[in-house]
C-alpha cells in the first residue's frame, strides 16, 4: 500500500475514499436496523467514526511518504528562493562549494595519515626504532644513522619484536635512457635482505632477497617496484632483475 502511494496517489486515495465510505455506510445500514431513522442512524455512525476529513488525513499519514514530500516541498521553495536572488545564489554556491573541497581536501589527508592502514600484514603491529644523537643547540631532535653494528647487536638482544629489519631512504638515482627512452631519477632506499619479509609482503614477479644478499662478498641486488619494472623493464612474461 506504501509503494502504491508512492507511484499512484491518485488511486490510493480513491481507494481510501471508497473503504471510509463502505465502512460508514455499513454502519449506518447496522443503526437503520435497530430502528433509527436515516438521519439518526447516519449522525450515530459520524459520531462513531469521528471526523471523516480527519481519520482521512491520518491513515493518509500511515501510509504516504510523507518525509519525502517534505523534502521535494522544501527543495521547491529553496530553488524558488535562490531564483529571486541569482547574485546571493552564486555566492552561496561558491561558498558551499568551497567549504565542501576544503572539507573533502582535510579528510583525504586525516585519512591518508591517520585512518587508512599501511598496506602490510598486521599494521598496529608494526613500529620504527630511532636511534637519537647527542642534542645541541642546533637540532635538539636529531637522528643517528644506525650501524650495521648496533643494528646486529639490537637484533641479539631483542626480546620483544618477532623480527627487526634496516631500512635508509637512499638520494635520486639516475637511470639511463635506452631505445628512445629519456632518463629520469629513481628514488630508491637501502634495506637489509628480511625487510619485505618483516612487512609481510612479497614480490608480484620474482624472487625476494635473501641472507646471501647481506653478505660483503654479495652482488647488490636491485628490487624494482611495479611501475619501474612494467614502464622501463618488464612485460607480462618476465621478471627482470638488475645486478649492479
Amino acid at each position: 500500500m506504501r509503494m502504491q502511494t508512492l507511484f499512484q496517489r491518485k488511486k490510493a486515495a480513491a481507494r481510501l475514499d471508497d473503504e471510509l465510505d463502505f465502512h460508514l455506510e455499513q454502519q449506518i445500514a447496522e443503526n437503520r436496523a435497530t430502528g433509527m431513522s436515516a438521519e439518526e442512524a447516519r449522525f450515530a455512525a459520524l459520531c462513531s467514526f469521528g471526523n471523516p476529513a480527519l481519520l482521512r488525513e491520518k491513515t493518509r499519514q500511515t501510509w504516504n511518504w510523507n518525509w519525502l514530500e517534505q523534502i521535494g516541498r522544501e527543495v521547491r521553495y529553496g530553488f524558488r528562493t535562490l531564483g529571486r536572488t541569482p547574485g546571493f545564489a552564486a555566492l552561496a554556491i561558491l561558498v558551499i562549494a568551497l567549504g565542501i573541497g576544503a572539507n573533502v581536501a582535510l579528510f583525504t589527508v586525516v585519512r591518508s595519515v591517520l585512518l587508512k592502514p599501511l598496506p602490510f600484514k598486521d599494521p598496529d603491529r608494526l613500529v620504527m626504532l630511532y636511534e637519537h644523537g647527542i642534542p645541541d643547540n642546533s637540532d635538539e631532535h636529531a637522528y643517528n644513522v644506525v650501524a650495521g653494528g648496533v643494528y646486529s647487536e639490537w637484533k641479539k638482544q631483542n626480546h620483544t619484536f618477532s623480527d627487526l629489519a634496516l631500512m635508509q631512504e637512499d638520494s635520486d638515482s639516475s637511470l639511463s635512457g635506452s631505445g628512445g627512452q629519456l632518463p629520469e631519477n629513481l628514488k630508491g632506499a637501502e634495506c637489509t635482505w628480511n625487510l619485505l619479509t618483516t612487512l609481510g609482503v612479497r614480490p608480484v614477479l620474482g624472487r625476494d632477497f635473501t641472507a646471501a644478499d647481506d653478505s660483503r662478498s654479495a652482488n647488490g641486488t636491485v628490487l624494482l617496484s611495479w611501475s619501474l619494472w612494467k614502464r622501463r623493464f618488464g612485460t607480462w612474461r618476465t621478471c627482470w632483475w638488475l645486478v649492479v
